[in-house]
């Protein structure tokens, strides 16, 4: 299918709470997380029954109540009369609202009691809106347009949306209305977010780059020239008083080596994705991340093995691959957290991985409670995303579109995650893997994976290997190369309610809607398949809309599907003790 001729309303929210699927027996068998000792399988259960409860609370998943980094929920004024008041706005604000030919324009009230600095700003995936700063009396101070992003190899240009005013204290006005996407329309999604950042709140500093505007009132200034350093240095200054806020001004970052993050509390910050660090022409990363949140030797890693409340949002980073960066290291991010964040970043055009949250591998620590949402990873050269060995970790509401090879790569041990409403497509190889790496003992296991739009990869939509205990739920699936979903290896997993449509566009005849097989030494076996739309009525249609390999992919069932237009059979059961209702 063209890429110009998708343009898909994205990021509508589940509101069911049915995180974990109560018909599995096997969910969470006791194991070591790290994060409180050996778990038994009913601990484990209550523990993850509740960490769902809450990120789905009040039936909208993901959204709270409150200003201090998280998301409000607001329906703003049709007029400047009525206004919705923000109140006095002291620290980083942030909330989500609609506007469209039936409600034209949206108006917020807010006020300074000081003299700031301050930005305001549309997220990079808010295509299609503009924003303009009024005065009390609704006279324009300025605007700013986010019409889109756009990709091509030797210029990825930048994305509008943010505006930066020196202002005095007072009432103010900020209007959201309508405009055009002249950027790519699969990055853009249906709701904008807009964000306040006053430069001066308490607890934080900002750091110019050489062409920022106002740059003469930041607290660093950049020279163009591996500009890590001085942002290096803003960040120390900040870990050392125990942590606060960055703020990189819109700008060019001309990066050569490591943005270091080896500090708790601290949460770094740009003004939307026009806040760019670029790595520079032939650079090579003296270890792994542009921004990297691990020490550099094995006795400090072994001294402090991960880092907690670290939050890194509204900045893209340029990995700046046709320009001769090193392959090796050369990650959009790279480190192990605990209770941190990641939202709207775009990571692209690195010679590596985009994001790579990972393990701590001399200790042997996991990533726990990451939350990556709101955000952008595309044309890297191998995965948008790998989560090694992240738990209990939320991924959604991103896109991953057109890397090299896995758009979301969930790998070495990741376990009890959820990946939910992401759209994951045109990539050179899966859309979603599941999988053990290199060490086939470390399975990843025990995976949420829902309400994802997953087409257009060359090879499998989602594809599960040496899994158990895994769900992939609701999920839309199409017009990927291979098969749409392919358990390998896997057990006790579901594939439940998904729609699944013209897969297989690699070859006629050849592959399947659902496929269940096995690498010759663990077999596919106990898994359901159940309540999923398979249909194939392209030129290259489905072998089988669901097919085993072999007699010993067995003990599966398949409840309750509406198969159509395979080429020869609906479903295709080599295993006798397999079974299929009705």
């Amino acid at each position: 299918m063209a890429k110009e001729n998708i343009q898909l309303n994205l990021f509508k929210r589940s509101s069911a709470a049915d995180a974990l699927t109560s018909g599995s027996s096997r969910f969470f068998s006791g194991q070591s997380d790290q994060t409180g000792g050996l778990l038994t399988r009913n601990q484990r259960w209550r523990a993850a029954q509740q960490n769902h409860k809450k990120r789905t609370k009040g039936g909208a998943t993901h959204r709270t109540l409150s200003s201090d980094g998280n998301t409000v929920l607001l329906d703003g004024g049709n007029t400047l009369g009525e206004a919705t008041s923000l109140g006095a706005i002291t620290g980083y604000y942030s909330l989500k609202g609609t506007v469209n030919a039936s409600d034209p324009a949206d108006y917020y009230q807010f006020s300074l009691n000081n003299a700031d600095l301050f930005s305001v700003f549309l997220d990079g995936l808010s295509a299609g809106n503009t924003i303009d700063l009024l005065d009390s009396g609704g006279n324009v101070l300025k605007s700013a347009t986010n019409s889109g992003t756009t990709w091509d190899a030797a210029d990825s240009t930048k994305t509008g949306g943010t505006l930066t005013a020196s202002l005095a204290a007072g009432t103010y006005y900020v209007r959201v209305t309508p405009s055009s996407i002249t950027g790519n329309p699969r990055y853009a999604k249906s709701e904008y977010q807009l964000n306040f950042q006053p430069h001066n709140a308490p607890n934080t500093i900002s750091v110019a780059a050489q062409n920022s505007e106002f740059a003469s009132s930041a607290d660093f200034r950049c020279t163009g020239t591996s500009d890590q350093t001085v942002i290096n240095q803003a960040i120390a200054s900040m870990g050392n008083r125990g942590g606060g806020t960055i703020v990189l001004m819109e700008g060019n970052y001309n990066i050569s080596n490591n943005v270091l993050i080896t500090y708790d509390n601290i949460t770094l910050t740009g003004v939307g994705w026009s806040t760019i660090l670029r790595l520079a022409p032939n650079s090579n990363l003296r270890d792994a991340g542009l921004l990297r949140s691990a020490y550099k030797s094995e006795t400090d890693n072994l001294r402090k093995s991960r880092f907690s409340n670290q939050h890194f949002r509204h900045m893209s980073l340029d990995g700046n691959k046709d320009q001769g960066t090193d392959y090796d290291d050369s990650y959009g991010n790279y480190g192990t957290y605990l209770d941190s964040s990641f939202e709207d970043l775009r990571i692209h055009d690195f010679p590596h991985y985009g994001f790579d949250p990972h393990e701590n591998y001399y200790a042997g620590t996991p990533t726990v409670r990451l939350t990556i949402k709101d955000s952008l990873t595309d044309h890297n050269k191998v995965d948008g995303m790998t989560t090694d060995n992240c738990q209990f970790s939320d991924f959604y509401d991103n896109i991953s579109d057109s890397n090299g090879r896995h758009g979301i790569n969930i790998v070495t041990a990741a376990r009890n995650n959820l990946f939910e409403n992401n759209i994951v497509s045109s990539n050179g190889a899966t859309g979603i893997t599941m999988q053990p790496g290199g060490d086939l003992s470390r399975t990843s296991e025990t995976n949420i994976v829902r309400n994802n739009t997953v087409f257009s990869n060359a090879k499998e939509g989602i594809y599960v290997y040496r899994s158990r205990d895994s769900e992939i739920k609701n999920n839309s699936i199409f017009s990927n190369g291979y098969h749409g979903v392919r358990l390998r290896g896997t057990s006790y997993s579901f594939v439940d309610n998904n729609t699944i449509e013209n897969n297989g566009q690699a070859l006629h005849d050849k592959y399947s809607g659902v496929y269940l097989d096995n690498d010759a030494i663990a077999y596919s076996t106990n898994n359901k398949v159940r309540n999923n739309t398979i249909r194939s009525n392209t030129t290259n249609r489905h072998r089988y809309g669901i097919s085993e390999k072999s007699s010993q992919d067995d003990y599966n069932a398949y409840i309750d599907n509406i198969i159509s237009g395979s080429v020869r059979k609906a479903i295709y059961k080599l295993g006798p003790n397999s079974t299929i209702t009705p």
